[in-house]
């Protein structure tokens, strides 16, 4: 039973033996097709292994914990028959976290089918592993720099582009031509992948999240609360852009009043004017007028211009308490 050894194995940057044969294109077609149904046992699709791009390091830590699987008799023969990947036998076994196992297993898997079969012969030969020695090689070096383009057999097909895996154990999502075939090598240039810009869409979103929630914060927070004094006494809660929050009365014939005009979200000037020309409509302002009152935020200056002047061509008697600033409306 052997121990678990990390670094055992690395990708290589050395570049495999490019054969263009048909037959060799045909036998790896045959092999990829067969990569694919074996996938599909694990529930692995070919397009899953290309949406998070591992670093070179982490690459070549998941083809240890590959290796490991393979070269364990017992690990193996379980992951072989039942088609599940031994997460707690691997958790037992090795130092790897869980957090690691769950977010690569599908490179694992795909890894140790590959690895582990003599059928995939072709893959196995194009795909470049070395006994890794614990110095900073070519390879690591190599690898800190961001390639333009890849080198890589066509796995699957996509509308305009195609998954590629590299001699380096990448699955890579690149740009392809419409007559690119499956099994053959390509060299292109990689096309969009969300899980590439994760970073900068979970700022983004982390920052839509933030402002909203501010703006929803500011929206709702009170500001005034305006008490106008028809027979019904009708309270409307406004917030600092004068839209109405919230509107209620305690009184039947104010509770119709309100179901009628229906003020939530309303501005504050059309809201107030709807108030007063119901409560003038269905006799609701006692004799000695209606008193409008303000508590919290003074209303600004011309915050119930066409109230106003509503109330000058009905010739109504209201009074406003603006915060403590007692004027008459009417004139």
């Amino acid at each position: 039973m052997a121990d678990f050894i990390a670094d055992k194995y690395k990708f290589s940057t050395k570049a495999p033996s490019v054969l263009a044969l048909e037959e060799v294109i045909e036998k790896r077609r045959e092999e990829i097709a067969k990569l694919g149904e074996e996938l599909l046992n694990y529930k692995i699709l070919i397009k899953d292994l290309y949406h998070d791009e591992p670093s070179y390091i982490t690459r070549n830590k998941i083809l240890n914990i590959a290796y490991f699987i393979i070269e364990d008799v017992e690990i193996f023969e379980i992951f072989n028959t039942s088609k599940k990947f031994p997460m707690n036998r691997l958790l037992r076994r090795t130092p790897v976290n869980k957090e690691f196992l769950v977010e690569w297993k599908e490179h694992i898997i795909a890894y140790a089918i590959i690895l582990a079969d003599p059928y995939y012969k072709n893959l196995q030969d194009y795909i470049q592993i070395v006994e890794s020695i614990n110095i900073l090689g070519a390879e690591e070096i190599s690898q800190s720099i961001k390639e333009e383009e890849h080198r890589g057999i066509i796995l699957e097909k996509l509308m305009g582009a195609a998954v590629i895996l590299t001699s380096k154990g990448e699955f890579l999502k690149v740009k392809a031509e419409k007559d690119a075939m499956i099994g053959e090598e390509v060299v292109a240039k990689e096309g969009f992948r969300i899980g590439k810009y994760k970073l900068q869409i979970s700022i983004f979103l982390s920052i839509v999240v933030l402002v909203s929630a501010i703006v929803i914060f500011s929206y709702k927070k009170l500001d005034k609360t305006i008490v106008i004094d028809t027979t019904s006494s009708i309270t409307l809660e406004v917030n600092k852009y004068d839209t109405i929050i919230n509107a209620y009365t305690a009184t039947e014939k104010g509770n119709i009043m309100l179901d009628k005009l229906n003020l939530h979200n309303g501005k504050l000037d059309e809201s107030v004017l709807s108030i007063i020309d119901y409560a003038s409509k269905n006799e609701m302002i006692p004799e000695s007028g209606i008193i409008i009152t303000v508590t919290g935020n003074a209303l600004e200056y011309n915050a119930l211009e066409k109230t106003e002047k509503f109330i000058d061509e009905k010739d109504l008697k209201i009074k406003l308490n603006n915060s403590g600033d007692e004027h008459k409306v009417s004139p």
